[in-house]
C-alpha cells in the first residue's frame, strides 16, 4: 500500500508540474462571459469613440449586467459567441459624439440588444432558414416595386444593390445581435411591411430628386431620365435602408428605457437648437444697434 500511494502521488504531480511550470491551474481559465467582454473592450479600443473614460466603462458594465443576469439561461455560450461576433459589425455602424444624450441612447440600445438576445430562446435552424427566405421575399418586393416605380433605372444596378444588401442581411442572421435578425416573422407582418413599403412611394421620388442633378419630375414618357448605375445602385440602397426601418417599426418591441433615452435625446436636440435660435437673435439685434 505504502508504494501504491507513492505511485498514485507522483502521477498526481507529473500531471500537475505542466500547469505549474506555466503559472497556470485549471481554475484560472477564464469565464466565457470574461473573454466575452475582454473581446468586446477590444472592439472598442481598435475603433475608439470619443467618450470620456467613465461612459466607456459604464458601457461595458451595462452589457456585463445584462450577460450576468442571464447566465442560468439555455445557450448561455452559444449566444455569448453571438454577442461578439455581431458587436464587431454594429460597432462600427453608428455615429458616436461625446454628446451624453446621444451616449444614453446607444447605451440604452446596447442593453435592450443583449438582454434580448440572452433573454430569447435560440432559433432553430430551419427557423434561420425562413427568415432568410422571408427577407429575401421581402427585398424581392420592393426591388421590384421600385422598378415599376421608376423604370428607367438599371436593373444591374437595382440586382447589385439588392444583393450586397442582402448579404449583409443573412451575416446578422447568422449572428443575430439585432432583434430583428432573431426570430422569423409572421405571415401578417410580412404583408404589413410590404404595405408600409408601397406607402413610401412618394418619399422615394424626393430621394430620387435628391440624387438627380438638374432633375425635373417628367411629366411626359419622353421625358424620363436615362439610367446611371451609381445613382441607380444609391437610390436603391437608401430605399431599401427605409425598408429595413419599416421592418423595425413592424416587428421590434422596443422596451420602455430606450423610448425614455430617446425621448431625452429629443428633448436635448430642441434645447439646443432653442439655444442657438437665441443666440442668432441676440446676433441680429446686435448688428442692428450698431
Amino acid at each position: 500500500m505504502k508504494y501504491i500511494s507513492i505511485f498514485l502521488r507522483s502521477i498526481v504531480i507529473i500531471t500537475l508540474f505542466p500547469c505549474v511550470i506555466h503559472g497556470e491551474t485549471s481554475y484560472e481559465k477564464p469565464e466565457p462571459s470574461d473573454q466575452t467582454i475582454e473581446a468586446i473592450e477590444d472592439c472598442m479600443e481598435r475603433s475608439p469613440a470619443p467618450w470620456p473614460d467613465e461612459w466607456k466603462q459604464e458601457y461595458l458594465d451595462t452589457i456585463r449586467k445584462a450577460i450576468f443576469t442571464h447566465k442560468n439561461t439555455p445557450q448561455y455560450n452559444l449566444k455569448l459567441e453571438i454577442l461578439c461576433k455581431g458587436f464587431e459589425s454594429y460597432w462600427g455602424s453608428f455615429k458616436k459624439t461625446n454628446e451624453r444624450s446621444l451616449f444614453e441612447v446607444h447605451l440604452e440600445r446596447i442593453r435592450w440588444y443583449t438582454e434580448h438576445l440572452m433573454g430569447s430562446e435560440f432559433p432553430a435552424d430551419q427557423d434561420r432558414q425562413k427568415l432568410r427566405d422571408q427577407y429575401t421575399n421581402i427585398w424581392d418586393h420592393a426591388a421590384d416595386s421600385l422598378l415599376k416605380q421608376f423604370p428607367f433605372l438599371d436593373p444591374n444596378a437595382v440586382a447589385k444593390a439588392k444583393a450586397d444588401d442582402l448579404s449583409e442581411c443573412y451575416s446578422k442572421i447568422e449572428s443575430p445581435l439585432m432583434p430583428v435578425y432573431l426570430r422569423p416573422f409572421s405571415e401578417a407582418q410580412v404583408e404589413r411591411i410590404k404595405q408600409r413599403w408601397d406607402n413610401l412611394r412618394y418619399i422615394r421620388v424626393d430621394l430620387l430628386l435628391s440624387l438627380s442633378d438638374n432633375f425635373k419630375k417628367p411629366v411626359e414618357k419622353s421625358d424620363m431620365p436615362s439610367a446611371n448605375a451609381e445613382r441607380d445602385y444609391e437610390l436603391t440602397k437608401k430605399c431599401l435602408a427605409q425598408l429595413l426601418g419599416q421592418i423595425w417599426a413592424t416587428v421590434a418591441v422596443t422596451p420602455n428605457y430606450y423610448r425614455n433615452a430617446l425621448a431625452s435625446r429629443t428633448k436635448s436636440l430642441e434645447r439646443s437648437f432653442q439655444s442657438k435660435r437665441e443666440a442668432h437673435l441676440d446676433q441680429r439685434r446686435l448688428e442692428r444697434i450698431r
